[in-house]
């Protein structure tokens, strides 16, 4: 976009495209902490102690209105801003801090990501009203980072059954913007709340509406729905891009925003399925993989291969790692080392009389699966696997991904920071009830991941992190595809909206009346 010249206009109504509805609103459940609850929530509706800078993503005052480190580290103290409010009107203080960590740490609670991420965490206690310390069991990077995501909800709130409670429909926060209306399917709406400790956001209302599917949001877009058009698909993006008359209609009302996000796609081999915890099976399979078919005929040059799982625009892939190249026939012959032959002639590898056939899930409305699918089925038939496509419901795909009822999925991971703590995905102890859906276990990971969170020197970290993506790589958990972007576009009347991973800052957007 080009850079803003305009003083800010307050008043009026953001309409942005949600690709997906949010099963639910409580940040602090593991079934509802999805990529699309953060950008409805976070810093919108539910704040922290502290926050990361959507620009250059350092550490900043929120609820806090400072923090101090002890010199050991292994305590912080944070002083509570006071006269903050909740949008019900009651009082913000040490003791809603204290519930809501209270909540995570509780084994009885459906908070297993964010409990992985405090599994350092000594002590917590409010010393008065606006003081609370938290005590670390040893020196811990991320833990700072890591407060900086936790959402603070009214204490009250989170009485009781969390699934006979309002909390996941209508939550409750201190943010700018409070929870209006939610209309299932359709859309979801909040509004300025005129006691924010902030000051005043400049709209007066943001609506998310729902539209899954991309075809009917493409129709959408070109009439003006949308005030933000999020996820365009390479194929309009490609084609906006154009010089041609009939495009005249983006040229001229919306600026087209691309930008890299620290998200990448992937493939998660069960390893709780036999030919998938074999390591000589996850490779083959992504030896077979036609990353360059997929760049242009999938995402036409839009997304970026990579074998990582931390952002490409950081230093902490190690550039000596290098993507298989795509050969079928090599995949083939390590299959074979691995056992299986094709007995019977029909063009299907066997082990001990079972055949090489997996069944990948899929959510029917994914543009992107549509298309990859069906290459990644040739390319496998090529060496002698099966891959049979079942399609499912999202709601489905969730649960059974939760349960481990799969033999493959491909996912897309995001952070919203520059920064990643990859505990909760790849160690052991979070294949029950965390991020490790896959079931991957591996010691060197294990031991790589513990001390990558004990390390305070970034440069020594950096030397783990490395390592870490080459270990992953050379085992293959997941088969990485690639790093995704941004790929939105905002009306000219749009103002403030700057791209960051974090996403876009609406505390700072206007309108033009």
């Amino acid at each position: 976009m080009p850079r803003e010249t305009a003083s800010p206009t307050d008043g009026g109504t953001l309409v942005i495209r949600a690709m997906l509805e949010p099963d639910g609103l409580n940040f602090l459940d593991e079934a509802f902490r999805d990529g699309w609850t953060s950008r409805t929530m976070r810093n919108n509706v539910f704040e922290a102690l502290i926050e990361i800078d959507p620009v250059d993503y350092s550490l900043k005052p929120q609820l806090a209105e400072r923090f101090v480190n002890s010199a050991d580290r292994l305590t912080q103290t944070f002083h509570l801003r006071r006269g903050v409010k909740f949008h019900d009107g009651s009082d913000f203080t040490a003791r809603d801090v204290i519930a809501v960590l209270d909540a995570v740490m509780d084994a009885r609670r459906p908070t297993e990501s964010l409990r992985a991420d405090f599994v350092d965490l000594a002590s917590w206690k409010a010393l008065d009203d606006f003081t609370v310390e938290l005590k670390w069991k040893r020196v811990a990077p991320f833990s700072l980072r890591q407060v900086a995501k936790l959402p603070i909800y009214p204490a009250k709130s989170l009485e009781g059954d969390w699934a006979a409670l309002a909390l996941a429909r209508s939550p409750v926060g201190t943010g700018p913007f409070r929870f209006d209306s939610w209309k299932t399917g359709e859309q979801l709406t909040l509004k300025r709340f005129d006691g924010w400790w902030g000051g005043k956001p400049h709209l007066d209302q943001v609506t998310f509406r729902f539209v899954k599917d991309h075809t009917l949001a493409t129709t959408l877009f070109e009439k003006g729905t949308f005030d933000l058009m999020t996820s365009i698909q390479p194929t309009v993006w490609r084609a906006l891009e154009a010089a041609d008359p009939k495009n005249a209609w983006a040229h001229r009302g919306y600026h087209r925003l691309r930008s890299p996000d620290n998200s990448y796609s992937y493939i998660a081999w069960n390893e709780a399925v036999p030919v998938f915890a074999d390591v000589r099976v996850r490779r083959a399979l992504a030896m077979a993989y036609p990353s360059e078919l997929v760049s242009r005929g999938v995402d036409l040059g839009l997304e970026l291969p990579t074998t990582c799982p931390y952002y490409l625009g950081s230093n902490k892939c190690d550039p000596s790692v290098k993507a298989h190249p795509y050969d079928p026939p090599a995949a083939r012959a390590l299959l074979e080392q691995a056992g299986f032959k094709d007995s019977d002639g029909d063009g299907v590898l066997e082990r001990d009389g079972k055949p090489l056939r997996f069944r990948f899930i899929m959510p029917g409305t994914s543009v992107r699966l549509g298309k990859l699918v069906p290459l990644l089925q040739e390319a496998y038939k090529q060496m002698g696997v099966e891959l049979v496509p079942e399609i499912v419901e999202g709601a489905v795909l969730n649960a059974r991904i939760g349960k481990r009822d799969f033999e493959a999925v491909s996912r897309v991971w995001t952070e919203f920071d520059v920064e990643q703590d990859q505990y909760q995905v790849f160690h052991s102890s979070q294949i029950d009830g965390g991020s490790n859906f896959a079931g991957y276990s591996s010691e060197a990971v294990d031991g790589l991941l513990e001390k990558i969170r004990g390390e305070p020197d970034p440069v020594a970290r950096l030397t783990m992190e490395r390592a870490l993506h080459r270990q992953l790589y050379a085992d293959q958990p997941y088969l990485f595809m690639t790093a995704r972007q941004t790929l939105d576009a905002a009306k000219t009347r749009v103002h403030g909206i700057i791209p960051s991973l974090l996403w876009y800052d609406l505390r700072r957007v206007w309108v033009d009346p």
